[in-house]
Order: structure tokens, then sequence, then C-alpha cells
């Protein structure tokens, strides 16, 4: 899947050899450029689960760079913001605000590209653990790691949430759980997906998750126990320290 990027920069010969050199990087990325921050967040809300890495400069007319990443973090705390400019002193107000890396211009190609590297790794390996949905024109993007159960009803999909929140989206629970972490999410039944993270009791037929029982159909009753004793077995012993 390409890697989705944003250069938002007032200049526009550092925007240019900024995208130049990331296209050597990687001719596949998608690019977008910006020259003002204002202008990026009013079409943030049709951008923001689309971009996975925003280089910012930080010294532009009208809203700066840092103002507008504090607005970003508002909506999207998991975009990889890169700083480039021309001075180091926002350094800390940077580290405030999550930023990915800090880089003082001109950039120099041997750093950005190191900084690619571990920003498109963690990237990818964080991409495998969401899921995206749209209901009603409005997308999601959401962590697995989130999700306690998703349930099938009336062809609706209720996922639910580890927060109390529970999403929906019109679907199949069949097409849904191809796109799941599989040795964490367990089908139990023809209406359940459970997310075995979250399971604090198994009885004869059935999961609990908190208060919830979930039932487990004679249909999957076997694989599904199996399942969970897999991934109990695979994660004993983690999170002990000696």
């Amino acid at each position: 899947m390409p890697i989705n990027i944003l250069i938002c920069d007032d200049t526009a010969e550092d925007s240019a050899q900024l995208t130049e050199a990331l296209y050597a990087y990687d001719h596949t990325f998608n690019i977008i450029t910006y020259s003002d921050g204002q202008a990026l967040l009013d079409d943030f809300p049709e951008l923001k689960h689309s971009i996975d890495i925003l280089f910012l400069d930080i010294y532009m007319p009208g809203l700066d760079g840092i103002k507008t990443a504090e607005k970003i973090r508002n909506e999207r705390r998991d975009i990889k913001i890169i700083f480039t400019t021309t001075s180091n002193e926002h350094y800390p107000q940077a580290y405030e605000l999550f930023a990915f890396n800090y880089i003082v211009k001109p950039v120099e190609r041997e750093k950005l590209y190191r900084i690619l590297d571990q920003a498109i790794f963690e990237i990818r390996r964080d991409t495998s653990q969401r899921i995206r949905f749209s209901y009603k024109s409005t997308m999601h993007s959401v962590d697995c790691r989130d999700i306690l159960y998703i349930e099938s009803r009336n062809k609706l999909l209720l996922f639910h949430k580890t927060c109390g929140e529970i999403l929906q989206c019109y679907g199949k629970l069949d097409a849904i759980e191809k796109e799941l972490p599989p040795e964490s999410f367990i089908r139990c039944h023809q209406s359940f997906i459970v997310n075995a993270a979250f399971i604090t009791e198994m009885g004869e037929n059935y999961f609990r998750v908190g208060q919830v029982a979930i039932s487990i159909s004679k249909k999957n009753l076997k694989q599904a126990k199996e399942q969970y004793y897999a991934y109990l077995f695979s994660h004993m012993g983690k999170g002990l320290s000696s």
C-alpha cells in the first residue's frame, strides 16, 4: 500500500526540493503539498484518515507550523509529524507535540532517508493493526487493539470498543474477519468475533468479555477454544518482570 505524504511549506523551492528527494527515495509515494497551515486545516477533515506522514515547516505566515500541528494532533495522534525548519529553537515544542522527528534546513538526504526508513517501518507495522470502514459518509480508522468484539446485527456490524464507544457499518462478518489479525480475533459464532486479549472467562459454550457473555456456537466450538488456548500459550509469561 503506497505511503501518503503531505508537505506544508510556504517556500515553493523548499517544497519542490523535498518532493524531489522523497520521490527519489520511493517513486510510489502519494505526495500532496500545501503552502500554508490554514489551507491544510480547512481540507484536513477529508484528508485525516489517509495521511501517513506530514512534513511541516514551522516558519509560515498566518498559522505557523506549531499551531497547525497542535490542531492536527487533536484530530489524529498517529500521523508521523516531521518538522522542517531553519532553526532548532522549537525542538522543545515539537517534543511536546509528539513529533516523529525534526529536520533543520537544508534537508540532508542521508538524514531524511534514515528518518523515512524508521517512519515507514512503524507505519506498516501499525497499519496491520488497523481496520478502516465507512458509515453514512464518515470514514473510521480503528486500532484493532481497541476492539473488544464485533457483532453482526440486522445487516449492520457493531464494533464494541474498549472506551465504551460502539461504531457501526454495513457489511458481513465473513468479510471483516479477513481484515483482522487472525492470531487475536476469534470467530466464535455466526454473529460474533471476539478479541482474545479481552476474554476474561471461557465457559463451556461462551466467552466472557467484561460483563458480556458471548455465545460460542456448536459449529465454532472446537476451533474457537483451540484458537483461544493458542493465544494464551503464545502470550504466556509476557509482561512479567524478573
